[in-house]
């Protein structure tokens, strides 16, 4: 039922928007390419990123703790302290979600996908994070209030991302944990990389005493101080997810094998 329901909303968004189809073959576009290029360079569907293995549910279920957490805490705290009033939506458009998960999903790809991958055999992983985590920054300059601490933070998302994806050898904990928090800013009618939400599942009235750009800004959440606390923590708590070995084991294979 739920898979029926998931297939009617997504058959009902591509019906619709034609940017959303076009979004749909980017997708498939990226992955096939990672898939192939992988498997011509002696790899596999899982060393392209895409490991299944004993911790893939438990990690993308983390990513999506990891991605709502920040943002629904602030909402309680703010909302404690009557700073914050929420009011539910008679209708909200489930269909509204497809195209942020895909933009999530286009984003990971070109930014920790393949070409990452690549140079980071090629220079190692601080230069690479760095240089893409830069990248994924000006990609956003021209949002809407997009000022210096807005970039900082979208930067060091860039940076949690790439981490993420080192670290875990993983697509699965970046892809998710951005899907997480671009949903869960979406369905809260907050606004979303100073792009404002019009149709969400719940709308929240922010009060004018909140403290700018501390805990909230005219970009949102992602232009405060608060969202570079949260980023920071969120890295450091990554770092301490212990890795599946046979995923180690799996590269160091395929590494072995191109080097021989």
């Amino acid at each position: 039922m739920v898979l029926l329901l998931s297939f009617g909303i997504l058959l009902d968004y591509l019906i619709n928007d034609i940017i959303t189809i076009q979004g749909l073959f980017t997708v498939l576009f990226l992955f096939a390419g990672m898939i192939v290029i992988e498997y011509a360079r002696g790899g596999s569907f899982h060393t392209a990123g895409f490991p299944l293995d004993t911790k893939t549910l438990l990690e993308m279920m983390l990513a999506v703790v990891l991605g709502m957490m920040p943002i629904v805490g602030l909402i309680i705290v703010l909302s404690f302290f009557d700073l914050a009033h929420i009011s539910y939506c008679s209708i909200f458009p489930l269909s509204g979600l497809v195209p942020i998960i895909m933009y999530a999903i286009i984003e990971e790809l070109i930014f920790r996908g393949m070409i990452f991958q690549a140079c980071i055999d090629r220079f190692s992983f601080a230069p690479t994070a760095l240089l893409f985590s830069t990248i994924f920054a000006t990609a956003h300059i021209s949002n809407p209030s997009f000022d210096v601490l807005s970039m900082i933070n979208t930067f060091l998302a860039g940076l949690l991302f790439s981490f993420a994806r080192y670290h875990m050898r993983s697509l699965w904990l970046p892809i998710v944990l951005h899907i997480s928090w671009n949903c869960t800013l979406f369905m809260t009618g907050m606004t979303l990389s100073g792009l404002e939400i019009s149709e969400s599942f719940m709308k929240i009235y922010l009060s004018h005493d909140i403290p700018s750009p501390w805990l909230m800004s005219s970009y949102g959440i992602e232009g405060t101080a608060y969202c570079t606390l949260a980023l920071i923590a969120m890295g450091i708590f990554i770092s301490t997810i212990d890795v599946p070995p046979q995923r180690q084991a799996r590269i160091f294979r395929m590494e072995y094998t191109i080097s021989s």
